[in-house]
């Protein structure tokens, strides 16, 4: 059993595609067959399980190994970067996972800082939710990963902070002021985020002892931020989330005000490579955890 076949086994099951592992690992279709087939004979039992239908699932043994596996890739990845290190050479691989708003808001001012300063090291991002994100570093596919939090726990690395706000159409019939209670839209048709946000939302207006009248469930923000412009509901929507114009939409402070950290998160960061411990470093100097 090779580092090599232990890669292509990672990757195939983290891009659910021969076709794109082996893009991924500049190799070809058949290369990435060979090394599963390969693997999987010294074995003696399967790893993954190739259905015309699902595609590409983990056998039960696989879904047992594939952390172990992915413990040796990193153990693997950290003596090639104190290699690299010995020998005084700025590189290797980070990957981030990120949420949207972070990842508009956040990430491409760290990432151009922290280019600049170590262009050699490649930075390979993973794009999802919030849930997502918490899976991926608990799974080890990812080395550090941005989080969102109402409240601050001791393994959080603070950046900055995003206030919530109400989102109402232009025509709204709630008055004029400038920030409103949960007491007053609580029984307003309401637009509930799937994309991360719910648990922030609900946390709100259990604060109250409401709960939202909810009409819609939305993943997407834009396709939310456009059912609140025609009028079909409102919203409760991380400020950072916002886009720079919102046509049809007024928006209010919510009173009192909620506010969610963002953050890093890194589980394992007295084993985290250099590279990683120098971007979570950046990303403090850059917002200063406020």
């Amino acid at each position: 059993m090779t580092f090599s076949q232990l890669q292509v086994f990672a990757k195939v099951v983290e891009t659910g595609s021969f076709t794109k592992a082996g893009e991924a690992l500049n190799m070809t279709q058949s290369a990435v067959s060979h090394a599963m087939a390969s693997i999987e004979s010294e074995l003696g039992v399967p790893l993954i399980i190739r259905d015309r239908k699902q595609g590409i699932m983990l056998s039960d043994f696989g879904e047992r190994i594939l952390k172990s596996v992915r413990e040796i890739l990193k153990h693997m990845t950290q003596i090639e970067h104190a290699a690299m290190a010995e020998k005084g050479l700025d590189a290797g691989t980070i990957r981030i996972g990120s949420f949207p708003s972070a990842t508009a808001r956040l990430l491409p001012k760290i990432i151009s800082r922290f280019k600049q300063q170590y262009p050699r090291v490649e930075i390979v991002l993973f794009d999802g939710d919030d849930k997502e994100v918490l899976s991926w570093l608990n799974d080890r596919v990812i080395d550090v990963g941005f989080v969102a939090q109402l409240g601050r726990n001791d393994n959080f690395i603070p950046l900055t902070k995003d206030k919530m706000v109400l989102a109402l159409p232009k025509n709204h019939s709630f008055g004029d002021s400038a920030s409103f209670s949960v007491e007053s839209f609580s029984d307003a048709p309401f637009i509930m985020s799937k994309g991360g946000c719910e648990p922030f939302i609900r946390e709100i207006f259990a604060h109250a002892g409401l709960s939202p009248s909810v009409q819609f469930e939305v993943r997407d923000m834009s396709t939310i931020l456009s059912m609140v412009q025609e009028g079909l509901g409102i919203t409760i929507v991380p400020e950072l989330a916002l886009p720079d114009t919102l046509p049809g939409i007024e928006i209010r402070d919510l009173k009192p005000t909620y506010l969610r950290h963002l953050g890093l998160q890194c589980p394992y960061l007295d084993e985290a490579l250099p590279a990683v411990r120098a971007f979570i470093s950046m990303g403090q100097s850059l917002f200063h955890g406020e």
